[in-house]
């Protein structure tokens, strides 16, 4: 079975799309955005779709599958990503894990190329819609053609080798860019965020 199949089958079983709807581009596009932000078990494109969330990597190596299905070729993009945050401006238990590292969160950022006619595209389905409420970017639509907002800003970008491991493109810029200190208040931060964005939207 395809993962456009098991994505219309999950999401019609979730209530997230009517039975016989099809699923284009656009489509996938909505349903992998607003899957809710947080790690699944393991980075393979259908555990995401069973478990029904993703982070910015695990989104858009499901997406650049599912618009492979399509027709669409896909290219994953990494940026290394370093923001001075204010922790007062957080909760509590994110203060907390910030103010370890002085306010800087640092991470390597996934999002996607698409070809179309008119050249590249960018495509970034890190956040869902309803994740506005906390400042963080979230693309409405997929337009063909339309370049979309980057979830972050980034200091240095990649193309990931369309034949090489993107996780373990990923793990090497993160290793090579940043402490270990930086590395473990960036997992404990997104750990944590993600239960916040999770608690809000229960």
């Amino acid at each position: 079975m395809s993962l456009l199949n098991d994505l219309q089958n999950e999401a019609v079983k979730r209530n997230l799309l009517e039975p016989g709807v099809k699923v284009d581009a656009a489509v996938a596009f909505c349903l992998v955005r607003d899957m809710p932000y947080m790690r699944a078990s393991d980075r393979r494109p259908e555990t995401h779709i069973r478990e029904w969330r993703g982070t910015c990597s695990g989104k858009h190596y499901l997406l650049k599958a599912l618009f492979a299905e399509l027709g669409l070729s896909a290219h994953i993009v990494a940026g290394t990503v370093e923001l001075q945050l204010d922790p007062k401006t957080f909760t509590p238990e994110l203060r907390d894990i910030l103010q370890r590292s002085n306010g800087r969160f640092v991470d390597v950022h996934n999002y996607l190329l698409i070809d179309t006619p008119k050249g590249q595209m960018v495509v970034d389905a890190t956040w869902p819609l309803a994740t506005r409420k906390f400042g963080l970017v979230a693309n409405d639509e997929f337009v063909l053609g339309q370049n979309q907002l980057i979830a972050y800003p980034t200091t240095q970008t990649w193309l990931v080798p369309d034949d090489g491991d993107p996780q373990a493109f990923k793990d090497k810029l993160l290793h090579k860019y940043f402490t270990p200190e930086e590395l473990a208040v960036r997992d404990e931060f997104i750990e944590a965020f993600s239960q916040l964005l999770a608690d809000v939207a229960a």
